[in-house]
């Protein structure tokens, strides 16, 4: 599965470095391409650019009833985005983003860092406003709790599930909300081992997401 996350970032890298060759070999990211009469096309949902924001952390599932006090915490994520135009109305979404997941109970503060990639596929309801819905895999990097560093051969390390979201843009600037409902358990830990630790095989993660983003 790391291999597959690893050539899924290979291709939105390459995309990226793509997508910034036809910004300065071309000039048409976010311009409009002129032909003998004018200009013939725009390419605003074109490009690439970076993107930053909080992230509020949420657990779901039967093992949840194993922590006590737990609840919701804030933190954030950060990370770049390719646009593909198909269209005036329709393009595609790749994103690399690095995404800090985190949870508070009585048991202890959990923190889990990931690499995710999302695809989404971009609708633009007007000019300035688009929905965004796609896929998304992940592979978690670390795992803490309490801030003191933990195994993640117990976790699942590969995750996956489904993105969905608003977004508005005002010239080279984005704004957005996010929804990210995974779909993968949180822990694989063995039946040998404690309650509270195997409470994680039945938890599932989800976060909702708001950002901004500069655009080139």
């Amino acid at each position: 599965m790391k291999k597959l996350c690893l050539l899924i970032i290979s291709t939105l890298m390459f995309g990226a470095a793509t997508a910034q060759e036809r910004v300065f070999n071309r000039g048409v990211i976010n311009h409009s391409e002129s032909g003998e009469d004018g200009p013939v096309a725009t390419r605003d949902n074109n490009g690439f650019g970076i993107k930053a924001g909080v992230l509020y952390n949420n657990l779901r599932g039967d093992g949840t009833n194993a922590f006590s006090g737990l609840k919701s915490a804030t933190s954030w994520h950060v990370g770049a985005y390719s646009q593909f135009s198909l269209g005036n109305f329709f393009s595609v979404q790749p994103e690399i983003l690095y995404s800090r997941r985190q949870s508070k109970a009585d048991q202890g503060d959990m923190r889990f860092d990931y690499l995710e990639v999302p695809v989404l596929a971009v609708m633009n309801f007007t000019d300035n406003v688009s929905f965004h819905v796609g896929p998304q895999v992940g592979v978690m990097m670390s795992a803490k709790q309490e801030g003191r560093e933990i195994a993640t051969s117990d976790f699942n390390s590969f995750d996956y599930g489904g993105a969905a979201g608003l977004e508005a843009r005002l010239s080279i600037f984005r704004l957005g909300a996010r929804y990210y409902l995974s779909l993968a358990d949180l822990g694989k830990f063995e039946s040998s081992a404690d309650a509270t630790n195997r409470a994680f095989n039945d938890i599932k993660t989800g976060n909702f997401q708001l950002y901004i983003g500069v655009g080139f």
